[in-house]
């Protein structure tokens, strides 16, 4: 299952490992967050929650076009420094009506950034395989991505937990306060995924474009028979 695959796919899978596991981290405490800093209801809680989960599978979309035009590579990378940025905010303690704005802003950019990295690093993957020589493998490397997001989501709620009970604990923080360590966790997490994605760039950069080779191949080879048929 994992022989034979171009180097790209491992680099793209554990970069995607980190961005899941910041992604899940922060979401694995968002509602209880909610609640304690905000006094929230529970109804409440999952309504905003819903509202963002809502705007995170929306925004593929538009980063899907906007990747067409401007390539995948620039859209994934623009993707998780806006995430960092959406991240950042929520792990910097605020109060008053500042906390409410800086968190809807957080939401607004982590929607964005996930919106321009997610979909795109996955058709990257996908572009991997228009080369002859992996096509047939195709769907295994699927299955290792998604094996990579698994394990990045399974370990992210515990280390929410975790990191906040230590910062109440070991470091004095009151409950509110130490929610924002475990945000701190996701900012952590993309720098890790930077850290994966850019020194290993030129196993995949040649599918970073808005077109694979082969669909730039295809493109080349109707210009041609349409010329061919003008003349």
């Amino acid at each position: 299952m994992f022989k034979g695959h171009p180097k790209g796919l491992y680099a793209l899978a554990l970069a995607n490992t980190g961005e899941r596991f910041g992604y899940y981290t922060m979401l694995a405490i968002f509602v209880l967050f909610l609640q304690a800093k905000f006094g929230f209801t529970a109804a409440q809680a999952g309504q905003f929650y819903g509202f963002f989960l809502a705007g995170v599978y929306f925004m593929p979309l538009i980063g899907g076009i906007l990747a067409d035009k401007f390539g995948y590579g620039k859209m994934v990378t623009l993707g998780i420094v806006v995430m960092f940025l959406g991240y950042l905010l929520m792990a910097v303690p605020a109060s008053g009506s500042v906390a409410m704005v800086s968190l809807i802003g957080a939401l607004v950019l982590i929607c964005v950034g996930t919106g321009l990295f997610k979909g795109n690093l996955q058709v990257m993957v996908g572009n991997l395989y228009d080369d002859p020589r992996y096509s047939a493998k195709r769907d295994s490397a699927f299955s290792i991505f998604y094996m990579a997001i698994n394990v990045g989501a399974l370990f992210a709620p515990t280390a929410a937990v975790e990191i906040k009970e230590w910062a109440e604990t070991s470091l004095g923080f009151s409950s509110n306060d130490a929610y924002h360590f475990s945000f701190a966790v996701a900012c952590v997490a993309l720098i890790i995924s930077m850290g994966i994605y850019y020194p290993f760039r030129s196993s995949f950069r040649h599918i970073e474009g808005g077109k694979s080779k082969s669909g730039e191949k295809a493109v080349a080879e109707k210009k041609l028979s349409a010329g061919e048929m003008r003349q």
